[in-house]
């Protein structure tokens, strides 16, 4: 998955603008259109197709990722039925299972004709999807046209093709820490705006609230992106974190780029010498790494001791924990159910959301997350209609995104929304964009946000808000290393929850994690990163 698939299901329902099974029907009607190379038929409104079905394959697991959708699905067919005449055959396949299937099912030229690419790089690399260049900037596609810059797209190429759909509707969720506001009145405390504040406030309620957890653990890995700055680090500090392929948490190598952006100036793995580190930027290399695990370690009294195991929570209140702005009212909603009196806020932790500055929010301009289309699908034209329909309106998008409005939602203004009044969250539709409908031109807010939320929310999405770093437009390709981060991986999942939990002494993890990384290759991946980035800053 492309690097921030957050599914934070408590806030699905309510936030699914703000971020992310039919039964299988073999026999394809004799109407299906192959691919024709050339789009020039695009989505004429006025003229009825000869009828298809789009077998379209998402992950997930029912009331957890998305509930009761298939209304949506159908109404869609019924708007449609004189047009595009498309009906669709969705299956879900669980989290845990989806990536093995969906490699058999590229391997095994299954009948697909839309479905979500963990295996992006990999399957792009291999030819199993579908070039989809044409589909873009081509005003047979208006819809398309419209949602997808010429520079969005060319920011989410692979190997200089359209390989894959970039689906975001911002390049961040503001991160930071969510906290029970009634308890920092209830103690005389002033707003949370620093770490301190946040371990003076935990240290309050530790003392004072036998029955609460102080911070909730967040899976295995209770700190998960606190104590860092990845924002500072890469446009002030030119460093750059990698490979956890998809998952933050799990990069083990850090990159130095030199101050004239031509070059890479360092490259270190966790745990290696101080040596190593030297070339790197002093506030944002092996100081940074130390500082996050010395301060998850000094915060690690004020968290559930069995964290490294119970990674589904305590089921005691909690005072604090994780959370991205866009899970603010899904939060706020499962607080009030335990405690009505119970009032949330919200710290970013990092400096540059903190003061909502234009022009700091690092980014590469690459989407969090990506639909595609395999290569042998027989249906290539009539599934880049049905995504030009999706894309072409706001009507169209809210359908899939929010279910069928009177009935699931109701607009506020031009660019808000809400549950309708009498309608529970936790049965209400419930579908996750990220996977299909997220789009920068398509955007709503939840009604009803505090205005400082409000705030936030707004600064994510504003254009100037964001920045691209030295190494926008690089994509790492991690097939000549594979084996040696797939081993690699498999060592921090056995260090980092206890390293980023503060369990144990840091310096003893760190060394044992790093002779265990050498061990898996490590060496060998630096070098691969340290040639492929340096191609590509000699070719830019």
């Amino acid at each position: 998955m492309k690097k921030k698939f957050f599914v934070v299901m408590l806030a699905v329902t309510m936030l699914t603008a703000l971020f992310a099974a039919c039964s299988k029907q073999t026999n394809e009607p004799s109407g299906s259109t192959a691919p024709t190379g050339s789009p020039t038929e695009g989505t004429d409104p006025a003229a009825k197709k000869d009828p298809v079905t789009l077998n379209i394959r998402f992950f997930g697991n029912e009331n957890g990722h998305y509930r009761d959708v298939d209304p949506a699905f159908r109404e869609f067919e019924k708007r449609t039925q004189d047009t595009l005449n498309t009906k669709l055959n969705v299956v879900w396949t669980p989290t845990a299972d989806y990536g093995t299937k969906h490699q058999l099912w590229m391997t095994s030229g299954e009948d697909v004709d839309l479905f979500v690419p963990w295996e992006l790089t990999k399957f792009a690399k291999d030819g199993v999807l579908a070039d989809l260049s044409e589909y873009f900037n081509n005003p047979k596609y208006p819809g398309l046209q419209k949602a997808f810059s010429e520079e969005y797209i060319n920011d989410n190429m692979l190997f200089g093709k359209t390989y894959a759909i970039p689906i975001t509707n911002s390049f961040m969720d503001m991160e930071g820490v969510w906290y029970r506001k009634d308890l920092l009145t209830k103690y005389g405390m002033d707003e949370i705006g620093s770490y301190d504040d946040l371990y003076n406030f935990l240290e309050k309620v530790k003392e004072n609230e036998k029955d609460m957890i102080p911070f909730g653990n967040y899976g295995n890995t209770a700190f998960f992106k606190l104590f860092t700055d990845i924002n500072a680090q890469q446009l002030e500090g030119k460093v750059f974190p990698f490979t956890g392929q998809g998952n933050p948490k799990k990069n083990f190598v850090y990159v130095q780029i030199a101050d004239d952006g031509k070059s890479v100036a360092g490259v270190a793995a966790y745990g290696d010498p101080a040596s190593e580190w030297a070339n790197f930027h002093p506030e944002y290399g092996l100081n940074y790494l130390m500082n996050q695990f010395n301060q998850a370690k000094r915060f690690n009294q004020f968290i559930p001791v069995d964290t490294l195991t119970n990674t589904t929570g305590t089921g005691k209140p909690e005072a604090a924990g994780y959370m991205t702005v866009g899970g603010f009212k899904g939060k706020e909603a499962e607080q009030k159910a335990k405690d009505p009196n119970a009032e949330i806020g919200f710290w970013p932790i990092m400096k540059n959301n903190q003061e909502m500055t234009p022009g700091t929010q690092a980014t590469d301009g690459k989407a969090w997350n990506f639909v595609a289309v395999p290569a042998n699908s027989k249906k290539i034209d009539r599934t880049m209609e049905f995504l030009d329909w999706l894309f072409s309106s706001q009507e169209n998008n809210d359908l899939f995104t929010y279910g069928i409005e009177g009935e699931n939602w109701e607009a506020v203004g031009e660019k808000q929304w809400k549950v309708p009044d009498g309608v529970d969250p936790a049965k209400n539709y419930s579908f996750p964009g990220y996977q299909l409908t997220w789009n920068p031109t398509l955007i709503r807010i939840p009604a009803g946000l505090p205005e400082q939320i409000q705030q936030y929310t707004e600064y994510q999405y504003k254009p100037d808000t964001y920045q691209k770093h030295v190494l926008a437009g690089f994509t790492f390709d991690p097939e000549p290393v594979k084996n040696e981060i797939a081993k690699c991986n498999t060592v921090m999942d056995k260090y980092l929850p206890f390293l980023l939990s503060g369990f144990g002494e840091v310096e003893d993890n760190l060394t044992k994690m790093n002779k265990d990384l050498k061990d898996s290759g490590v060496e060998k991946i630096k070098e691969e990163l340290k040639n492929q980035i340096n191609a590509f800053l000699a070719q830019k």
